[in-house]
């Protein structure tokens, strides 16, 4: 079904990325915040070729992220991007939610092995476009949607591909995966060919040495609490889980006593965690059925993991359902129109 294409106009400064910045204050891999001119940068065409235009219908819209209202535009005029299709390791993860009074002494923000790398690669991919030296490149945001709602995660993030240079250039989303820093991460919400490009990429970038898609295990690695933002460094490489699988299990591991062995892992997933969206369709039925969906042909996570927590899935099997977003305007209505 053709939809229309957003695009976002806009400067990324490089030195957001780890190293240049450190601590939970750096981007990581797949995080990136764009600046831009609120009453400029957002430029939207319908679907059929129609003429692109100008549109204001993200100035002063927020969402309600976890009880509290999140501006999608900062005060600094940046948006916050998450990039599509793709989630490389976790730098700086936060749980947030219910903790084990054994576990709060612990709290942090919990890193991956290549977490850090990840963010570093991506830093120096970027810093290769820049002529003249200085840290800024023009890029541009796009995603392919219909409403203005359609571009916002339920944390107020934009969600779709950076592109620096022309529009036939190889996004970023892209190369993270083509050279083996980030994993494919599908959604309900994406095109055939934007999922094509991806799986593509992975088939490339997985056979890559010493990085993280190579690096990823079936069997549960055992959570390491010590292993956070504060302490990364280069090299960071080890065996890991995939980053969606260590979110869960940062989570679980928060709100119990105890080391959190697999099968007591597998126990909470099969519970469900609170406001997470954990079912998903297969990508052949996906691929074969996107303008035709039933969601009763959807899986559980939990149905593709084993009894002691292992991975019975590759990154690109599975097509996750989009959690529900409301983006709403300076006045609290919600935002319809462009």
């Amino acid at each position: 079904m053709p939809r229309g294409l957003l695009t976002v106009v806009g400067n990324l400064d490089i030195s957001q990325f780890w190293p240049a910045s450190t601590g939970n204050n750096s981007s990581d891999g797949d995080t990136v915040h764009l600046k831009i001119d609120p009453n400029v940068s957002f430029i939207f065409s319908g679907a059929g070729g129609a003429k692109p235009k100008i549109t204001k219908a993200y100035i002063g819209g927020y969402v309600i992220d976890h009880g509290q209202k999140k501006k999608v535009i900062t005060s600094k005029s940046e948006i916050k991007i998450r990039l599509q299709g793709i989630d490389t390791p976790e730098l700086h993860y936060p749980v947030i939610g219910k903790w084990d009074a054994s576990k709060k002494p612990l709290a942090s923000e919990f890193r991956q092995p290549y977490g850090a790398g990840a963010a570093k690669a991506l830093h120096d991919h970027l810093k290769t476009m820049i002529s003249g030296g200085g840290t800024v490149l023009h890029a541009s945001f796009v995603t392919h949607i219909d409403h203005p709602a359609d571009a916002i995660d339920s944390h107020g993030r934009f969600v779709g591909d950076i592109v620096i240079g022309t529009a036939a250039s190889k996004s970023i989303n892209t190369w993270l995966v083509e050279t083996g820093w980030a994993y494919p991460l599908f959604y309900d919400s994406m095109t055939a060919p934007e999922i094509n490009t991806l799986v593509t990429a992975w088939n490339t970038g997985k056979v890559l040495a010493s990085r993280p898609e190579k690096s990823l295990q079936k069997p549960l690695q055992a959570f390491n609490p010590a292993v956070n933002v504060n302490n990364a460094k280069l090299p960071d490489g080890g065996k890991l889980n995939f980053p969606k699988i260590f979110r869960r299990q940062a989570m679980f591991w928060a709100g119990v006593p105890g080391p959190l062995p697999g099968t007591q892992f597998v126990a909470l997933l099969t519970q469900g965690a609170k406001g997470k969206s954990d079912r998903a369709y297969p990508l052949p039925y996906f691929m074969s059925n996107i303008n035709k969906l039933e969601p009763k042909k959807r899986v559980t996570l939990v149905s593709k993991i084993g009894p002691q927590g292992q991975t019975n899935f590759e990154p690109p099997d599975l097509v996750f359902k989009e959690d529900p977003s409301t983006l709403l305007n300076a006045s609290g209505s919600k935002v319809k129109t462009w």
